[in-house]
């Protein structure tokens, strides 16, 4: 190396990043390791075989059962990816209680048994009336942490220090495991060996997504609270579903965030869309997400029995998130609170939602197509301030009690104003003056 030229460095992945990378391997093991010849360790799964006769709950009708199965066969039936999780991972490498759980699993220590809930891919409850059927999401209700550090054991057993040069764990996580898992033996014998481990869980079927929120409260009262806009996710899957595929809307999932990890400003919150969504069918801007969370819950019922046309609220939220908030992120693009009003919270959202919904169960879809051409209209009539969002601010100011329930009593009625052509533009300060 020339004379006084430093040699370079390689800048040490962030937490986000390593978080990320160990995650990539973990979604992936499964079909790493059959590439790495381990299928014999690794069948495919059949239905799930009950060792114990079921029991059924009276609480939801659904049926509890007990399985045992190979580690190999539980990290395919079960799986991070898309899971109905309770709470976000952890950094299970960095963390006290993990690391140990993660060892002992090394050593051959016998886990407790996980939950996990038999769902129908195809079925509108979602109920699987059989563990034969051939269309099953297997989803946890507890034990996602287990998973992990399961996984990440494999990985350790399997790839050993190499995980430290692809940036996956860090060199002080290798020097806590590595006698323990230089003890297990050669590599590929000692992977084939802890995927043979037998892993016991409890499986719960012929249970809808109401039941199976009920087991996530149920089983995790002792630990962190399920957050409202997770509860919410889990309750309205089938309706973010259908905004995401047939909508095309980003939509941000709480359910799947990691730490370290923030929201993209325009993405849409999959609970923020499901609250508006509701609005949009009551035409009611005063919606909470735990009153909502809270009636979910409550109701027995299959989730779209009562959103009426679900075409129409796909229609509208993919005019407002595809259509609208485009423009207004080019309008507004050199001022971030403006320019993301629509993705940032849910209460500006779920305001124009709902007086969306007033125009069309009052009017129908055309008169509301209309009125949304019309808004459309003065965001491409080259103002800098098209909605007249500094009114908007300025009348906000004026709100000094109860400002959520004021605050969006002020974005409903003023898009009701100009919806209904009792304005000509958005006129925030006088709508704010009436109430």
């Amino acid at each position: 190396m020339p004379a006084g030229r430093r040699p370079s460095t390689v800048k040490a992945p962030t937490k986000l990043e390593r978080a990320e990378k160990l995650r990539e391997q973990i979604v992936g093991l499964a079909d790493s390791l059959l590439n790495d010849g381990y299928g014999s360790a690794l069948p495919p799964p059949t239905a799930a075989e009950l060792i114990t006769d079921p029991m059924q709950d009276p609480k939801t009708h659904g049926w509890i059962g007990h399985v045992q199965e190979p580690l190999g066969i539980y990290i395919q039936r079960v799986n991070v990816n898309q899971n109905f999780s309770q709470r976000p991972p952890f950094d299970h490498i960095t963390d006290s209680i993990y690391k140990r759980l993660i060892r002992d699993f090394i050593e051959g220590a016998v886990m407790p048994e996980s939950k996990v809930a038999a769902l129908s891919r195809s079925a509108h409850d979602r109920k699987a009336q059989s563990l034969a059927e051939m269309d099953i999401d297997y989803s946890i209700i507890d034990g996602l942490q287990r998973l992990y550090c399961f996984c990440i054991a494999l990985l350790l057993v399997w790839r050993r220090a190499e995980l430290i040069k692809d940036g996956s764990i860090p060199a002080e996580a290798w020097t806590y495991f590595a006698d323990h898992v230089e003890a297990t033996g050669e590599p590929r014998t000692a992977t084939e060996q802890l995927l043979k481990r037998v892993i016991r869980y409890e499986i719960f079927y012929q249970i809808d997504l109401g039941g199976l929120l009920h087991y996530m409260v149920t089983f995790n009262t002792g630990q962190r609270r399920m957050s409202l806009p997770v509860q919410l996710e889990i309750m309205q899957r089938p309706l973010i579903m259908e905004l995401e595929q047939r909508a095309k809307i980003p939509v941000w999932h709480e359910i799947n965030k990691r730490p370290g990890m923030q929201r993209p400003k325009d993405n849409f919150a999959a609970a923020d869309l499901v609250l508006a969504t509701q609005a949009f069918i009551t035409n009611n801007a005063q919606l909470t997400a735990s009153t909502e969370a809270e009636r979910f819950l409550n109701e027995d019922q299959a989730y779209l029995d009562n959103v009426g046309d679900i075409n129409d609220v796909v229609h509208t939220l993919k005019r407002i998130a595809t259509e609208l908030h485009p423009l207004m992120t080019r309008v507004y693009a050199n001022d971030p609170t403006r320019r993301f009003i629509l993705s940032s919270g849910g209460t500006f959202l779920q305001s124009l939602v709902a007086a969306c919904g007033y125009i069309r169960n009052r009017n129908g879809m055309k008169m509301l197509d209309s009125a949304l051409d019309r808004l459309e209209a003065i965001l491409k009539n080259g103002d800098e301030d098209p909605l007249s969002l500094d009114s908007y601010w300025k009348a906000l100011a004026q709100i000094t009690a109860s400002r959520g329930k004021a605050t969006r009593r002020l974005v409903y009625d003023t898009f009701l104003r100009f919806f209904g052509g009792a304005t000509g533009e958005l006129e925030w300060l006088d709508t704010a003056a009436q109430i």
